[in-house]
């Protein structure tokens, strides 16, 4: 008896543990750190009709919980060649619209020649060119280094200014190569010094710091080195053993000069996103393996890029978005665990669509924005942590324009309007969304205030009249939609972006001068919540919070489903309402027992007309626990379970 007992005791241990394991990895976010809650802001809006057409596709909204949502997936990045960029009105006035809440710096492979407080000692005049690497030798290519104090880049004080400007907070990508391809004698150090005087100059004013970025690739300064000029015995091509001992170095190095100006900061390191088994670089084949063999638990977070899809089908691009986050965030996870490495959140820290040879307008169109769309709430779905969205401005495919034709610059490509949408019709939790269409995407939030977010991406060619059915989240009285849509120009790859009907003027590929005007359209639920969805649209809708619990989406001849008995809150403390329907004049009744069969008091006992009827339940002074109510109508009678917690 005593060795059951004490197998029992050690059971419960093991599983108490293994709870506080969970939870404390929970609490270990960095990206959730200073997670608040966040109220919605109804938009303006115009009173618009109600479609009446029979719906072809129900949403059904679950009154669960996918997690918390990060404020940093709506993060993006600036390129240091973009110059200074802080004195220009237009420039600032739309990022202040886009409202990033980070801004990664100083982006790309630039980050790996960059130094932000000037030109250092020990740079080589030539490094070898990964790219042209054979397997024995490769082309040597002029060094370019960029510092942070020159006048045409961005300079690292313009970066500080831009943030101010537009209230965002901060990613910094610190050059690890320079690990690699220093001349000095312990370049590896000199490397991660630099680093961390960044962080003590920086004073607190960054949370997030990346160390390199995508070092493991051969288009990276430092992928191969000179191993002649090189004096600290390092390989001639990096491996991801050497890059996360070498990153354990920079963590050490930037905390300590953290510790020193009292601030805390976040720290991430590179890893696949996939099988690198059998991929042609010969690096990826270990990259992970040597990566957190080596790291241990020394970072804050893991980072991955990828750019989603290289296929002129505009449908395939929007599916890809729509899958392949969830791929690469199990895959991550996965090989975690199946190289016992440290679970740590996983940032996104440069994504976008890839250009394609056969229509190289693919990432200008709307339907980049429309996959931008679907990657930021796959992002929150599948929990990730951060999401740098890639590029501020440039004259190919940048959020805003930033090319030789002085007519267009500046001006905002449409990704910028569906983006601008999103943040706010997002709120502080995901909620599951389900389609009965696969051609149509849903996804859902909910505010702390109540509201709920839905928005919907039709990446068909077919028009469909959706109906959203919220089962037991109560509702308010109405509810609000913005609608965007493409043009009729090149193909399936439209270069204008229109909201609610209202176009471009002039040059413009969206309705920038009137954005922040044009009215939501703001229906009345009464006892349903139905759109028309056009063809490659997304809509982005604002349901009332309230207390109204809709019909269900299909009523069967069942008296059961007829009644739709439910309460909300439930759990509750103190009053829940009990709500049901009734088909026919008829008596009824309504009484609540305790767990133990009691009765403990009658809401109802009377004939009632036909419709819903709502009756509240005051728990106040009754002790916490189950309980359950009895509905009666005629000779029907259904009982459901309720919850009082103290």
């Amino acid at each position: 008896m005593k060795k059951l007992m004490n197998k029992t005791f050690a059971l419960m241990l093991v599983i108490m543990v293994v709870s506080f394991l969970q939870l404390s990895a929970q609490n270990e976010n960095c990206f959730l750190e200073d997670f608040a809650p966040k109220n919605a802001s109804l938009p303006i809006s115009v009173a618009a009709n109600k479609t009446v057409s029979t719906s072809t596709v129900t949403v059904t909204l679950a009154a669960d919980t996918l997690g918390q949502i990060s404020k940093y997936v709506f993060g993006n990045a600036l390129a240091v060649w973009m110059g200074n960029n802080t004195g220009n009105t237009t420039f600032i006035k739309n990022v202040q619209a886009l409202n990033p809440s980070l801004i990664r710096f100083p982006g790309g492979s630039w980050s790996n020649i960059f130094f932000w407080n000037g030109t250092p000692a020990g740079l080589p005049d030539s490094i070898f060119d990964g790219t042209t690497y054979n397997g024995t030798t490769a082309k040597m290519a002029k060094f370019y280094a960029i510092s942070g104090k020159n006048d045409w880049p961005t300079t690292t004080d313009n970066y500080y200014k831009l943030r101010q400007q537009t209230g965002s907070q901060g990613l910094i990508s610190v050059n690890y190569s320079y690990a690699r391809y220093g001349l000095s004698n312990n370049p590896v150090a000199q490397a991660a010094h630099l680093a961390a005087q960044w962080v003590r100059y920086d004073k607190g004013r960054t949370k997030f710091w990346e160390i390199g970025n995508e070092n493991g690739g051969p288009w990276e300064a430092g992928w191969i080195i000179d191993t002649q000029k090189n004096k600290d015995g390092q390989p001639k091509i990096i491996t991801g053993q050497l890059y996360g001992q070498d990153c354990k170095v920079f963590i050490d190095s930037m905390r300590a000069a953290a510790t020193e100006i009292g601030a805390e900061i976040y720290i991430g390191v590179q890893v696949l996103h996939f099988d690198g088994t059998n991929s042609w670089n010969s690096v990826d084949r270990t990259w992970n393996a040597g990566v957190f063999a080596a790291i241990g638990d020394a970072a804050d977070f893991y980072v991955m890029h990828n750019y989603y899809g290289n296929d002129a089908n505009a449908e395939n691009l929007l599916t890809v978005a729509s899958t392949e986050p969830k791929k690469n965030i199990n895959f991550i996870k996965q090989d975690i665990i199946n190289k016992k490495a440290s679970p740590k959140p996983v940032a996104v820290t440069e994504y976008n669509m890839n250009s394609n040879s056969a229509n190289t307008t693919m990432g200008r169109s709307f339907i980049n924005g429309m996959q931008a769309t679907i990657l930021f709430n796959e992002l929150i779905k599948n929990n990730f942590g951060l999401g740098a969205r890639w590029l501020l401005a440039s004259g190919e495919d940048g959020m805003f324009y930033q090319g030789s034709n002085n007519s267009l610059l500046w001006q905002p490509r449409p990704d910028f309007y569906y983006a601008y949408y999103l943040q706010k019709f997002t709120g502080d939790h995901a909620i599951t969304a389900t389609s009965s269409n696969a051609g149509i995407l849903a996804y859902a939030s909910r505010f702390a205030s109540g509201e709920i977010g839905v928005v919907l991406v039709n990446k068909s060619k077919t028009a469909q009249t959706v109906k959203i059915d919220p089962k037991s989240i109560g509702v308010g009285n109405q509810y609000y939609n913005y609608s965007l849509t493409g043009g009729t120009d090149n193909g399936d790859f439209s270069l204008y972006v229109s909201v609610n009907g209202v176009t471009p003027t002039g040059t413009q590929w969206g309705p920038r001068e009137t954005l922040e005007t044009i009215p939501a359209n703001a229906y009345s639920i009464d006892e349903a919540i139905k759109l028309n969805v056009p063809a490659r649209s997304v809509q982005f809708i604002m349901i009332e919070a309230g207390s109204n619990i809709l019909n269900p989406t299909s009523v069967s001849s069942d008296k059961k489903n007829e009644v739709n008995l439910v309460n909300y809150p439930n759990p509750f403390s103190a009053k829940t309402t009990i709500q049901f329907q009734t088909t026919t004049f008829e008596k009824v009744s309504l009484v609540v027992f305790d767990q133990t069969g009691r009765k403990i008091t009658t809401l109802v006992n009377e004939t009632l007309p036909t419709g819903i009827h709502r009756f509240d339940f005051d728990g106040s002074s009754f002790p916490g626990g189950i309980y359950f109510y009895q509905l009666k109508v005629g000779n029907y009678a259904c009982v459901q379970k309720m919850s009082i917690v103290k």
